[in-house]
């Protein structure tokens, strides 16, 4: 009797080796379960699936309509603003009031700047109390962004200083008079006028070189600034240098180190 082959190891007693029928049938039996259970998850839950889908691409198409909408209502009151200002920089100022409160009444992001224009009309036109309004309205909407309501704020005080105490003035000034306030030489401009109507030249002469040495302000602003500070006994001839300084001039070059004994202030005439 034959020895068993070395490398066909004996099988354990009672077992027999696997038919290759048996593991087809399994893998069929396998193949079927599955494809009946997918078929009972789609027959439950295919039709909400595909509710769902079609819910989720309506709603983006939505979106995206809406948001194409919101562009062009957008570019069109942005366009309709600028004519609106073109209208009132070319003398029409009534058909300006027309077309900026249209875009008042509209609402949305051009609905205070709006406003904020019809102060500005109003106040060109001498109806000092409609701009005061006007400003006040954007002044206090706290939806308006920062920056629009300081300017507003600015623009309605600046009409109503000649009718406040000096003290209130100043009071109101404070928050552009620190920081980099963009209306900062403007609101340095009346704080020394305030100092001035209260009867305090000591306080108004140091805002008003201030105020000649900022290069933020308008050329015309600042000779006026240097003539009051003149006027008020301040040594014009820092301004120069200080200008030079805040530019990043060294200070070795600066036009104010060397100025000679006795040399004419700025603004004042030579003899």
């Amino acid at each position: 009797m034959p020895s068993p082959s070395p490398s066909a190891p004996a099988l354990p007693p009672g077992s027999r080796a696997a038919d290759p029928r048996d593991e087809a049938f399994l893998r069929e039996v396998d193949e079927a379960y599955r494809a009946e259970a997918l078929e009972r998850f789609w027959t439950r839950w295919g039709r909400w699936i595909l509710a769902a889908v079609g819910l989720l691409v309506l709603g983006l198409g939505g979106f995206l309509l809406w948001q194409a909408e919101e562009q062009r209502r957008l570019e069109d009151r942005a366009e309709r603003f600028s004519a609106a200002i073109d209208l009132f920089e070319g003398g029409d100022a009534t058909a300006a009031v027309e077309a900026l409160g249209r875009i008042e009444t509209e609402g949305g992001s051009y609905a205070r700047l709006a406003t904020l224009m019809q102060g500005a009309v109003a106040a060109e036109g001498g109806d000092l109390e409609r701009a005061r309004a006007a400003f006040r309205a954007v002044a206090a909407d706290p939806k308006v962004p920062e920056p629009l309501r300081d300017a507003a704020a600015f623009k309605a005080l600046r009409l109503e200083v000649d009718d406040l105490p000096p003290a209130e003035v100043l009071a109101r000034l404070k928050p552009y008079l620190e920081g980099d306030s963009p209306w900062a030489p403007a609101a340095v401009e009346l704080a020394g006028l305030a100092h001035l109507r209260a009867g305090n030249p000591e306080a108004a002469g140091p805002l008003f070189l201030r105020l000649a040495a900022d290069a933020r302000a308008p050329d015309t602003m600042r000779a006026r600034a240097e003539q009051m500070a003149a006027a008020l006994g301040q040594d014009t001839r820092r301004i120069v240098s200080e200008l030079e300084r805040r530019a990043g001039v060294p200070e070795e070059t600066q036009a104010g180190a060397e100025v000679p004994q006795g040399a004419p202030a700025a603004g004042e005439a030579r003899p």
